[in-house]
Protein backbone atom coordinates (compact mmCIF):
# COMPACT_ATOMS: atom_id res chain seq x y z
CA UNK A 1 0.00 0.00 0.00
CA UNK A 2 1.61 3.46 -1.20
CA UNK A 3 2.26 5.58 1.19
CA UNK A 4 0.13 8.76 2.32
CA UNK A 5 2.05 12.38 1.82
CA UNK A 6 1.14 15.61 3.32
CA UNK A 7 2.84 18.89 1.98
CA UNK A 8 3.32 21.85 4.22
CA UNK A 9 4.14 24.86 2.39
CA UNK A 10 5.65 28.19 4.21
CA UNK A 11 5.14 31.04 3.07
CA UNK A 12 5.65 35.03 4.16
CA UNK A 13 5.21 38.19 1.81
CA UNK A 14 5.77 36.22 -1.02
CA UNK A 15 2.34 35.29 -3.08
CA UNK A 16 4.18 35.27 -6.97
CA UNK A 17 6.49 32.65 -5.56
CA UNK A 18 3.68 30.60 -3.41
CA UNK A 19 2.01 30.18 -7.00
CA UNK A 20 4.78 28.65 -8.87
CA UNK A 21 6.12 26.12 -5.81
CA UNK A 22 1.85 25.47 -4.93
CA UNK A 23 1.77 24.92 -8.70
CA UNK A 24 4.36 22.10 -8.90
CA UNK A 25 3.02 20.30 -5.42
CA UNK A 26 -0.26 20.24 -7.44
CA UNK A 27 1.46 18.66 -10.48
CA UNK A 28 2.83 16.24 -9.01
CA UNK A 29 3.03 12.44 -10.09
CA UNK A 30 1.86 11.02 -6.94
CA UNK A 31 -0.89 13.54 -5.49
CA UNK A 32 -0.17 14.40 -1.92
CA UNK A 33 -3.71 13.85 0.50
CA UNK A 34 -2.49 16.77 2.47
CA UNK A 35 -1.39 20.00 1.85
CA UNK A 36 -1.25 23.17 4.43
CA UNK A 37 -0.07 26.44 3.56
CA UNK A 38 1.02 27.96 6.16
CA UNK A 39 0.90 31.88 5.53
CA UNK A 40 3.40 33.12 8.28
CA UNK A 41 1.91 36.50 9.38
CA UNK A 42 2.42 37.95 5.80
CA UNK A 43 1.54 42.13 5.24
CA UNK A 44 0.76 41.74 1.76
CA UNK A 45 -2.74 39.45 0.35
CA UNK A 46 -2.77 36.37 -1.12
CA UNK A 47 -6.34 36.31 -2.38
CA UNK A 48 -5.26 36.86 -5.81
CA UNK A 49 -3.05 33.63 -5.49
CA UNK A 50 -5.48 31.51 -3.60
CA UNK A 51 -8.02 31.75 -5.39
CA UNK A 52 -6.17 30.67 -8.90
CA UNK A 53 -6.15 27.44 -7.13
CA UNK A 54 -9.30 24.81 -6.43
CA UNK A 55 -10.01 25.22 -2.94
CA UNK A 56 -10.44 22.01 -2.34
CA UNK A 57 -7.33 20.84 -3.31
CA UNK A 58 -5.18 22.39 0.19
CA UNK A 59 -6.02 24.31 3.01
CA UNK A 60 -4.33 27.91 3.44
CA UNK A 61 -3.77 29.21 7.11
CA UNK A 62 -3.25 32.61 8.44
CA UNK A 63 -0.89 33.01 11.02
CA UNK A 64 -1.66 36.64 12.46
CA UNK A 65 1.53 37.27 13.70
CA UNK A 66 4.54 36.10 12.10
CA UNK A 67 6.86 33.57 14.26
CA UNK A 68 8.98 32.32 12.04
CA UNK A 69 9.07 29.08 9.42
CA UNK A 70 10.33 27.02 12.59
CA UNK A 71 6.63 27.67 14.30
CA UNK A 72 5.37 27.68 10.92
CA UNK A 73 6.65 24.52 10.02
CA UNK A 74 5.33 23.09 13.67
CA UNK A 75 1.39 24.35 13.41
CA UNK A 76 1.49 21.81 9.69
CA UNK A 77 3.00 19.13 11.05
CA UNK A 78 0.52 19.52 14.50
CA UNK A 79 -2.50 19.07 11.40
CA UNK A 80 -0.84 16.53 9.55
CA UNK A 81 -2.33 12.60 9.51
CA UNK A 82 -0.27 11.17 6.43
CA UNK A 83 2.39 8.95 6.87
CA UNK A 84 4.88 11.50 5.62
CA UNK A 85 5.08 14.67 5.42
CA UNK A 86 7.29 16.74 2.26
CA UNK A 87 8.62 20.46 3.53
CA UNK A 88 8.45 23.11 0.51
CA UNK A 89 9.74 26.69 1.36
CA UNK A 90 7.48 29.02 -1.19
CA UNK A 91 10.52 30.05 -3.25
CA UNK A 92 11.33 26.58 -4.14
CA UNK A 93 9.99 24.45 -7.01
CA UNK A 94 9.33 20.74 -6.86
CA UNK A 95 10.00 18.75 -9.98
CA UNK A 96 6.89 16.65 -11.41
CA UNK A 97 8.52 13.38 -9.75
CA UNK A 98 9.92 14.64 -6.26
CA UNK A 99 7.64 13.16 -4.15
CA UNK A 100 7.18 10.09 -6.06
CA UNK A 101 10.91 9.46 -5.80
CA UNK A 102 10.99 10.71 -1.84
CA UNK A 103 7.98 8.18 -1.42
CA UNK A 104 10.01 5.45 -2.97
CA UNK A 105 13.35 6.12 -0.97
CA UNK A 106 11.20 6.06 2.20
CA UNK A 107 10.68 2.39 1.47
CA UNK A 108 13.81 2.18 3.83
CA UNK A 109 14.15 5.08 5.75
CA UNK A 110 12.15 7.49 7.98
CA UNK A 111 13.44 10.47 6.80
CA UNK A 112 15.09 11.57 3.28
CA UNK A 113 16.63 14.64 2.07
CA UNK A 114 18.05 15.01 -2.21
CA UNK A 115 19.92 17.30 -4.14
CA UNK A 116 18.86 20.62 -6.17
CA UNK A 117 19.72 22.90 -8.61
CA UNK A 118 19.90 26.80 -9.00
CA UNK A 119 16.92 28.35 -10.49
CA UNK A 120 18.62 31.09 -11.99
CA UNK A 121 21.19 29.00 -12.88
CA UNK A 122 19.95 24.83 -13.39
CA UNK A 123 23.47 24.07 -14.90
CA UNK A 124 24.44 24.47 -11.21
CA UNK A 125 23.79 21.59 -9.44
CA UNK A 126 24.45 20.44 -5.48
CA UNK A 127 24.20 16.87 -5.37
CA UNK A 128 25.96 15.16 -2.27
CA UNK A 129 26.59 11.36 -3.28
CA UNK A 130 26.29 10.33 0.35
CA UNK A 131 23.42 7.90 0.75
CA UNK A 132 22.91 7.30 4.23
CA UNK A 133 23.04 10.44 7.16
CA UNK A 134 24.59 9.27 10.31
CA UNK A 135 25.36 11.89 13.24
CA UNK A 136 29.05 11.39 11.98
CA UNK A 137 28.34 13.05 8.57
CA UNK A 138 26.09 15.77 9.99
CA UNK A 139 28.16 16.93 12.43
CA UNK A 140 30.21 18.21 10.28
CA UNK A 141 27.82 20.50 8.61
CA UNK A 142 24.60 20.25 6.71
CA UNK A 143 26.20 19.65 3.16
CA UNK A 144 22.37 18.55 1.56
CA UNK A 145 19.48 20.38 1.90
CA UNK A 146 17.58 22.89 2.89
CA UNK A 147 14.00 22.60 4.24
CA UNK A 148 12.50 22.05 0.50
CA UNK A 149 14.66 18.99 -0.36
CA UNK A 150 13.54 16.80 3.05
CA UNK A 151 10.73 14.27 4.20
CA UNK A 152 10.42 12.78 7.13
CA UNK A 153 8.15 10.20 8.64
CA UNK A 154 4.85 11.90 10.34
CA UNK A 155 5.49 10.24 13.55
CA UNK A 156 9.07 11.37 13.82
CA UNK A 157 8.40 14.90 12.74
CA UNK A 158 5.89 14.92 15.59
CA UNK A 159 8.04 13.49 18.01
CA UNK A 160 10.96 16.09 17.17
CA UNK A 161 9.31 19.02 15.78
CA UNK A 162 11.48 22.39 15.32
CA UNK A 163 13.32 24.45 17.41
CA UNK A 164 11.24 27.94 17.41
CA UNK A 165 13.99 29.33 19.19
CA UNK A 166 16.56 29.04 16.60
CA UNK A 167 17.15 31.84 13.78
CA UNK A 168 19.47 29.49 11.71
CA UNK A 169 20.73 26.37 10.82
CA UNK A 170 17.40 25.43 11.48
CA UNK A 171 17.36 22.43 9.28
CA UNK A 172 20.98 21.16 10.56
CA UNK A 173 19.21 20.83 14.05
CA UNK A 174 16.71 18.71 12.76
CA UNK A 175 19.10 16.51 10.66
CA UNK A 176 21.37 16.29 13.87
CA UNK A 177 18.06 15.46 16.00
CA UNK A 178 16.98 13.12 13.40
CA UNK A 179 20.52 11.29 13.52
CA UNK A 180 20.11 11.11 17.11
CA UNK A 181 16.87 9.01 17.41
CA UNK A 182 18.51 6.50 15.25
CA UNK A 183 16.48 7.01 12.73
CA UNK A 184 16.96 5.85 8.91
CA UNK A 185 17.98 8.69 6.87
CA UNK A 186 18.86 8.37 3.59
CA UNK A 187 19.49 10.99 0.44
CA UNK A 188 18.82 10.31 -3.13
CA UNK A 189 21.87 11.37 -4.63
CA UNK A 190 20.41 13.39 -7.63
CA UNK A 191 18.76 16.73 -8.00
CA UNK A 192 14.87 16.64 -7.94
CA UNK A 193 13.97 20.06 -7.51
CA UNK A 194 15.09 24.31 -7.85
CA UNK A 195 16.60 26.10 -5.27
CA UNK A 196 15.62 29.38 -5.72
CA UNK A 197 18.64 31.93 -4.39
CA UNK A 198 18.46 35.21 -6.27
CA UNK A 199 16.37 36.71 -3.71
CA UNK A 200 18.04 35.95 -1.02
CA UNK A 201 19.43 38.97 1.11
CA UNK A 202 20.92 36.99 3.50
CA UNK A 203 24.47 37.67 2.47
CA UNK A 204 23.62 41.24 2.59
CA UNK A 205 21.73 40.75 6.57
CA UNK A 206 25.37 38.95 7.37
CA UNK A 207 27.73 41.51 5.73
CA UNK A 208 25.75 44.59 7.55
CA UNK A 209 24.62 43.00 10.97
CA UNK A 210 25.51 44.50 14.17
CA UNK A 211 28.10 42.98 16.56
CA UNK A 212 25.46 41.62 18.80
CA UNK A 213 23.30 40.17 16.55
CA UNK A 214 25.57 37.54 15.68
CA UNK A 215 25.16 35.89 18.88
CA UNK A 216 21.19 34.24 18.08
CA UNK A 217 22.84 32.82 15.03
CA UNK A 218 25.14 30.40 17.61
CA UNK A 219 22.62 28.93 19.29
CA UNK A 220 22.52 25.90 17.08
CA UNK A 221 25.96 25.18 17.42
CA UNK A 222 26.06 26.30 21.51
CA UNK A 223 22.83 23.57 21.49
CA UNK A 224 25.42 20.83 19.71
CA UNK A 225 28.47 21.71 21.25
CA UNK A 226 29.18 18.50 23.25
CA UNK A 227 28.19 16.54 20.05
CA UNK A 228 30.49 18.60 17.71
CA UNK A 229 33.40 18.37 20.14
CA UNK A 230 35.77 21.28 21.09
CA UNK A 231 37.27 22.00 17.45
CA UNK A 232 34.33 21.29 15.13
CA UNK A 233 32.57 23.61 17.46
CA UNK A 234 34.98 26.29 17.62
CA UNK A 235 35.38 25.69 13.69
CA UNK A 236 31.87 26.24 13.13
CA UNK A 237 31.22 29.59 15.60
CA UNK A 238 34.44 31.02 13.98
CA UNK A 239 32.71 30.73 10.39
CA UNK A 240 29.85 31.62 11.59
CA UNK A 241 30.91 34.96 12.89
CA UNK A 242 33.22 35.84 10.01
CA UNK A 243 30.92 35.31 7.49
CA UNK A 244 31.15 37.86 5.04
CA UNK A 245 34.53 39.49 6.87
CA UNK A 246 35.03 40.92 3.47
CA UNK A 247 32.42 43.30 3.41
CA UNK A 248 32.13 43.92 7.20
CA UNK A 249 32.78 47.72 8.91
CA UNK A 250 34.97 47.45 12.15
CA UNK A 251 36.78 44.25 10.80
CA UNK A 252 39.37 43.78 13.46
CA UNK A 253 36.09 43.57 16.24
CA UNK A 254 34.75 40.79 14.32
CA UNK A 255 38.00 38.87 14.21
CA UNK A 256 38.25 39.69 18.04
CA UNK A 257 34.97 38.64 18.67
CA UNK A 258 35.95 35.47 16.69
CA UNK A 259 39.53 34.71 18.70
CA UNK A 260 37.17 35.21 22.04
CA UNK A 261 34.67 33.14 21.21
CA UNK A 262 36.04 30.29 18.96
CA UNK A 263 39.88 30.80 19.80
CA UNK A 264 42.87 31.58 18.00
CA UNK A 265 43.43 28.51 16.42
CA UNK A 266 39.94 28.40 14.33
CA UNK A 267 39.81 32.15 13.78
CA UNK A 268 42.72 31.86 11.63
CA UNK A 269 41.90 28.81 10.35
CA UNK A 270 38.71 30.44 8.77
CA UNK A 271 40.73 33.91 7.48
CA UNK A 272 43.68 31.98 5.94
CA UNK A 273 40.81 29.45 4.12
CA UNK A 274 39.27 32.90 3.26
CA UNK A 275 42.09 33.94 2.02
CA UNK A 276 43.16 30.85 -0.14
CA UNK A 277 39.57 31.05 -1.67
CA UNK A 278 40.41 34.86 -2.80
CA UNK A 279 43.82 34.09 -4.19
CA UNK A 280 41.70 31.14 -6.32
CA UNK A 281 39.07 33.08 -7.47
CA UNK A 282 41.57 35.61 -8.71
CA UNK A 283 43.75 33.38 -10.72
Amino acid sequence: MQKTVSVIITTHNRPDYLKESLAAVLKQTVLPSEIFVIDDGSSVSYEDIINLFPSDKFEYIKVPVASGANAARNLGISKSQSDIIAFLDDDDIWDEDYLEQHINAHGNADAVTCGYRFLETPEKIHINTTEVITTDVIKKGNKFCGMSGVTCKTSLAKKLMFDEELKNSQDWDFFVRITLENARFHNIAKDIYFYRRGHNSISTEVANMPLEKVFPRLKAFKKHKELLGKEAFNDRVANQILSQIGKKKSKLRWIALSVKEAGLKATTKVILGKDRIRKKLGK
